[in-house]
């Protein structure tokens, strides 16, 4: 009754963990597919390779070798070492004994150089299935170990399990027994532990091997049948199969020659249809046995005559692919020597050239050095006192010269970059939109452009020649204060009449961006400004406004009252600026040629927001301009608020 319950509660557990691992495998093949950059495609293929290598060997190859050649694409040497880890493994499962020892030795070699830990470990457990391959059980165990304490340091319960299961395997193979079971339990702890079911149809038959080498019957038949469960479950055809002929022997010493025929026939049937040779000739051994004990000499006959005909063709090919393996072995690792070799014969040779070099460079330095020391020390011998009487006259001339040439570098300098400013706006900004309209009217003079083509270019034309009047006036005010020629003259001015005409003017280049512009203004309050150049400011503003504004947006334009402060306000809601674009606007950084584009590529000279700022200071007011990356810019005009007893008093 206890052991049906056992059962029972562990298929259970089984099918539940089995379709977790069956939705991660399928979730990891739909993220293969979904990845939207090659370096997370690339990790998903990796990983999906690692669910689905031992379940099915073929899928796995294709995954693989997909994994490997984007990594090798990417550059990606972490990946790739992880590609050839699973190849390597995935060779060892279809007995192809070259690649799988040179796929390993590469993944060991990369996890070695990236202090990978994890695949140095994996690629340890392919080179020591390899070595079991070859019998040689004492180099696989100490490949096991050496990954063992990699999986301990690093806490990974996969690498953990994978390498404790295999140090069982291989210690049952050289008789020590104890240490088996040791490491076989060690590994079905910690899959408890951590809530996994790692290997554990691998785990249950090797402790069942090892009770059955001691003659323990009860605990090798119960093994078997908790490892059958797991096998039978996870669909690994390949365990059953070995699990059937084991528990067949266990059954037939234990006496109970039924139960052991059942599953012996068990075994033959599902070695034949999937071609588990090494599985059917020890089914076959094991029936021969069990029937010649039960006195049925024509069936004995016939499965022993099965075994060694099977034993005989299976030990030519086993002997042809350890051969195999063993020249794999031999060649990789001679081309590995002699590649090493190489590479230390180049390396002498290479410092010896870089010695010959050095002493050659030394030598000549040192004579070079020499000369010119000599030649030096009778230059400066003979001209030395001429130069200390000399020393003191030209020092004073040349403190003076100094001065003034320093002086006129800087006016120099000043010059020319007001030239280069002046020269590339009237050569770029103000040809072009120039050329332009001569272009148009030259076709209109030849008759080459009719009417419905020319209002199809008209609203072009406007906007450059409107763009060429605001570039024109720009220059001009802003040359004229360089000059120090304007006369501030300050009045009551009611805002609205300064602000209409600027929108009037710049209607169309608002129009053509579909923006509309929302004017709400104090109509009793007046400021105490320079009307003629309050316009140049607001025309400025609003059409850096409209310029960094996107199609079908909006601009604010509203006062507010502070004390004796009337703020003018233009907002918008387009590109705005950096910290560091505004950063550079306030500190008065701003130069002919810093001119940001537009949202439809407008280009401009970069003199709107210096003559904003400088206009502003003649009229006793400021500038203050907010913004944010990506949401817009709000520039705040602070100007002298006249009140009403002021007012009055002007008038």
């Amino acid at each position: 009754m206890r052991r049906i319950l056992f059962f029972i509660l562990f298929n259970l557990s089984t099918s539940l963990c089995l379709l977790a691992q069956l939705q991660e495998i399928d979730s990891l093949s739909k993220m293969v597919l979904m990845e939207s950059t090659d370096s997370d495609r690339l990790k998903a293929l990796n990983k999906f390779t690692l669910q689905i290598r031992e379940k099915d060997t073929q899928q796995g190859l294709k995954w693989g070798l997909q994994a490997e050649e984007l990594a090798i694409q990417l550059a990606d040497s972490l990946e790739l070492g992880r590609a050839k880890e699973n190849l390597g493994w995935i060779y060892c499962r279809l007995g192809v004994w070259d690649k799988a020892f040179k796929y390993s030795k590469d993944a060991y070699m990369i996890g070695l150089k990236f202090n990978d830990r994890l695949e140095v470990g994996m690629a340890l457990n392919n080179l020591g299935a390899l070595y079991y391959q070859r019998k040689n059980y004492i180099e696989a165990i100490r490949n096991f170990r050496e990954a063992y304490q990699m999986s301990l340091e690093i806490e990974d319960p996969f690498l953990t399990i994978r390498s404790l299961n295999n140090l069982a395997l291989n210690f049952s193979k050289v008789g020590e027994l104890d240490s088996a079971l040791y490491y076989a339990n060690t590994a079905l702890d910690v899959n408890k532990r951590k809530g996994l079911m790692y290997f554990t149809s691998f785990t249950h038959r090797v402790i069942g091997d090892i009770f059955l080498a001691k003659n323990v019957l009860d605990s090798a038949i119960h093994t078997y049948e908790s490892a059958l469960g797991v096998a039978s479950h996870q669909r690994l055809k390949t365990y059953e199969a070995s699990i059937f002929h084991r528990l067949g022997k266990a059954y037939f010493l234990s006496g109970n020659t039924p139960k052991s025929l059942e599953y012996l026939e068990k075994g033959v049937k599902i070695s034949e249809q999937n071609g588990f040779q090494e599985e059917l000739v020890n089914t076959y051994q094991v029936l021969a046995t069990v029937y010649h004990s039960v006195g049925d000499i024509a069936r004995a006959y016939q499965y022993h005559r099965a075994f060694a005909e099977l034993k005989d063709s299976m030990e030519e090919v086993i002997d042809e692919e350890r051969m195999s393996l063993l020249q794999a072995m031999f060649e990789v690792e001679k081309s590995e020597a002699e590649i090493n070799y190489l590479k230390i014969e180049n390396s002498l040779k290479e410092l010896e050239i870089q010695i010959v070099r050095r002493t050659v460079f030394v030598a000549l330095g040192f004579v070079v050095l020499s000369l010119f020391l000599l030649i030096w020390l009778y230059i400066f011998n003979k001209k030395l006192k001429k130069a200390n009487h000399e020393l003191k006259y030209k020092k004073a001339i040349t403190d003076n010269q100094k001065k003034e040439l320093e002086l006129k570098s800087q006016e120099l300098c000043e010059s020319n970059k007001m030239k280069n400013r002046l020269l590339s706006i009237l050569g770029h900004d103000l040809k072009s939109p120039v050329a332009q309209l001569k272009g148009v009217l030259d076709l209109m003079h030849s008759h080459g452009l009719t009417r419905e083509e020319f209002e199809g270019v008209s609203h072009i034309l406007k906007r450059n020649v409107d763009g060429l009047f605001e570039t024109m006036d720009n220059i001009l005010s802003w040359s004229k204060s360089q000059m120090e020629g304007f006369n501030v003259q300050l009045s009551p001015t009611n805002l609205g009449k300064i602000i209409r005409p600027c929108l009037d003017l710049l209607q169309h280049q608002a129009a053509s961006k579909e923006i509309s512009i929302n004017l709400n203004l104090d109509q009793e309050e007046k400021a105490l400004v320079d009307k003629d150049l309050l316009q140049i400011v607001v025309r400025n503003l609003v059409s850096n406004a409209i310029k960094f504004s996107n199609k079908g947006s909006k601009i604010d334009i509203f006062t507010t009252i502070e004390d004796d402060i009337l703020k003018l306000v233009v907002q918008d809601f387009g590109l705005g600026m950096s910290e560091i674009q505004l950063e550079t606007i306030l500190n008065d950084q701003v130069s002919l040629l810093e001119s940001s584009v537009g949202t439809e590529k407008e280009k401009g000279t970069g003199l709107g927001l210096n003559l904003c700022k400088e206009f502003l200071n003649l009229m006793g007011g400021k500038l203050i301009i907010n913004s944010i990356k990506g949401e817009g810019t709000t520039a705040i005009v602070h100007l002298q608020r006249m009140v009403i007893q002021q007012e009055q008093a002007v008038e």
